[in-house]
């Protein structure tokens, strides 16, 4: 880094040294002084010369740009006073123990420097009215150290120090309240803070410009006191500011760069207590915001983008991302599921919180362990107005949504359940009671037969109604079984008649025997039940039905394996396929319609994908994808 260097001497006097790690920010600083000229500057492009000794040695003040001019007069032997001017009063640079003095702005820096320069070392000309600033020039110059001050304490200490500047022939102190008295806090240098007295509150003049908000001067006889004259200035509600003086009193001046210096400490107090509110209330936030159990982000929107500020340890938990990697970065491109729904709904929620809008509503989002629902509470910065930052909470409502979808099948069960016992199983009960009353009546055990095939519905009804009601959310334990075997099994426990079961090649799948054998069961019952003619006549000749190996070949391009069911009967009723596995639904006077439903949940439960259609013979098929 280059540090350019400018002398300047105002009206060949006191000289000014200005540094800068660029040189023509430092030329532009010197020709900006009132009444100074810049009379040379030095720039090496390769290895621009440093201030050395000599340098320092000549010059009354040192003006400090940044941090490189700062390091060029660091631990060399000098005499000068040195100023910071800088932006921030709170940088590295202005807070520097090396920095005698702070100017913000380039029109406080001419005043600054006329101070300094007129209590620079021996060869000035102090009687010289063009050298000598005035006290307001002193006092402004002074109150820029108020403005680096970050703690109440310091606040005091530096308001002591300023006026020990400002007014180095009186004393100083400074009072706070403290319930109902005014304890001394600070004092000039040749008075310690033990060898001031306490004050009550409405008492002297100290107590009674704290109670009434005024300033107040006490005279008091020389003879008694050490200062006959005090001058007692309130701070704000709880401070007073203290000059004491042996003279006769304090002129118009002296009150007014009192009451100046008071207002300006202040100003610095109020500022220090906010910034320890908004600091309180900031960590007291952050805190809240990383202890939150649910995970929440801070964001802040660049081009309409949702960057990501800060995130919260059950962020990192749950979407498996640390910090470093999302901060900076666009949440949505980590954790918005790449559909379009998704991102279409995400464009939405950006768009109405760029507006102000408070956003609450349930989302799907990508986690560590897949796909969860929550709800995502996303609050802006300030509501009713065009935002830029916020708060986003997720709470995952995953479990609860899948109680209520269980809870919702498990109803819709217990209707189904309700409608078969009132309706399905009422009828063969009523037939039952009906002939065993006849035949009570006539003697005739022809009605008892009639009756007994009423029970036996009703019997089948109930059985088919146990099934249907183990139908839960899993199957169990599974393993590696081959559809022929448990074919072939449950081909045995169907009263199957002349009809014949061909398998037309094996497949292996993960899967619970019991209950794929009760699913193979029931699609062979539908098949022999239903495969034939309404009349059952010869007609329909030999019925077959195949099970074998499919595989699947979607038109989204999405492939699989399974295996399939089909006969060459009848067929399934033309545009009714889709309600064959409806609890309930039959073509047949006699048909439960609960066998096919009871297919379709066992398959479910496997996590396998069913469907039915019309076979290659006409004939009804049912497709099982099971991976």
């Amino acid at each position: 880094m280059s540090i350019g260097i400018v002398n300047t001497e105002p009206r060949g006097r006191a000289s000014v040294l200005v540094l800068a790690g660029d040189a023509e920010e430092a030329v532009d600083v010197a020709d900006a002084l009132i009444g100074f000229d810049a009379s040379s500057a030095t720039v090496g492009d390769a290895a621009p010369p440093r201030p050395g000794d000599e340098d320092l040695a000549a010059a009354d003040v040192a003006v400090v740009l940044d941090a490189a001019g700062l390091d060029a007069v660091r631990e060399r032997d000098r005499f000068c006073r040195v100023v910071a001017l800088i932006d921030d009063p709170a940088s590295p640079v202005a807070t520097d123990p090396l920095v005698d003095a702070i100017a913000t702005a380039p029109a406080d820096l001419d005043a600054t420097l006329r101070w300094l320069a007129s209590r620079a070392e021996p060869g000035l000309d102090r009687d010289d009215p063009a050298r000598t600033p005035s006290r307001i020039e002193q006092l402004n110059a002074e109150v820029t150290r108020l403005a680096s001050v970050r703690s109440v304490e310091a606040a005091h200490r530096t308001a002591i120090a300023v006026a020990d500047e400002v007014f180095p022939r009186y004393h100083c102190v400074v009072g706070v309240r403290d319930g109902e008295w005014v304890e001394p806090i600070a004092t000039s240098s040749d008075v310690s803070v033990g060898d001031c007295d306490r004050v009550r509150v409405g008492r002297g003049s100290v107590g009674t410009a704290v109670e009434t908000g005024e300033p107040v001067v006490e005279s008091r006889a020389a003879e008694a006191v050490p200062y006959r004259t005090l001058l007692s200035l309130p701070v704000g509600d709880d401070t007073v500011l203290q000059l004491a003086t042996d003279e006769e009193g304090f002129d118009a001046d002296d009150r007014r760069l009192a009451e100046l210096l008071a207002s300006h400490v202040e100003e610095t107090l109020d500022r220090i207590r906010t910034d320890e509110a908004l600091r309180t209330e900031r960590d007291h936030l952050l805190a809240l915001f990383s202890n939150v159990p649910d995970p929440a982000i801070a964001y802040d929107y660049v081009d309409g983008e949702p960057i990501v500020h800060r995130v919260n340890d059950a962020f990192e938990e749950t979407f498996g991302y640390d910090a470093e990697r999302v901060v900076g970065e666009s949440v949505d491109d980590f954790i918005v599921p790449p559909t379009d729904d998704a991102e279409s709904e995400a464009t939405e929620l950006n768009e109405r919180l760029q507006r102000g809008e408070n956003v609450r509503r349930e989302v799907t989002r990508e986690t560590a362990d897949g796909p969860r629902h929550f709800i995502l509470h996303v609050v802006p910065i300030r509501l009713d107005a065009e935002n830029v930052s916020g708060y986003a909470i997720y709470t995952d409502v995953t479990d609860r949504r899948e109680r209520e979808a269980a809870l919702e099948r498990q109803n819709e069960r217990l209707d189904e359940f309700a409608s078969i016992v009132s309706h399905d199983l009422r009828n063969p009960l009523s037939v039952a009671e009906g002939y065993v009353d006849l035949a009570a009546e006539t003697g005739e055990p022809d009605h008892l037969e009639t009756a007994a095939e009423a029970l036996d519905r009703m019997d089948e009804l109930v059985g088919d109604l146990l099934s249907l009601a183990r139908q839960g959310e899993s199957v169990g334990e599974t393993s590696s079984v081959s559809i022929e075997a448990i074919a072939r099994d449950a081909w045995g426990s169907v009263d199957t008649g002349d009809v014949e079961l061909v398998v037309d090649g094996d497949v292996t799948i993960d899967a619970n025997a019991t209950r794929t054998r009760e699913l193979l069961e029931n699609v062979f019952r539908n098949s022999v039940e239903h495969g034939r003619s309404r009349d059952g006549g010869a007609s329909d000749g030999p019925l077959t039905v195949r099970v074998g190996k499919a595989a699947f070949r979607g038109g989204d391009g999405e492939s699989g394996n399974g295996f399939f069911v089909e006969d060459d009967g009848r067929g399934l009723p033309e545009g009714e396929r889709d309600r064959v596995f409806e609890s309930g639904f039959t073509t047949e006077e006699n048909g439960t319609g609960l066998g096919l439903a009871i297919t379709e949940r066992i398959a479910d439960a496997h996590g396998w994908e069913v469907r039915a259609l019309a076979g290659d013979s006409g004939g009804a098929r049912f497709e099982f994808k099971t991976s």
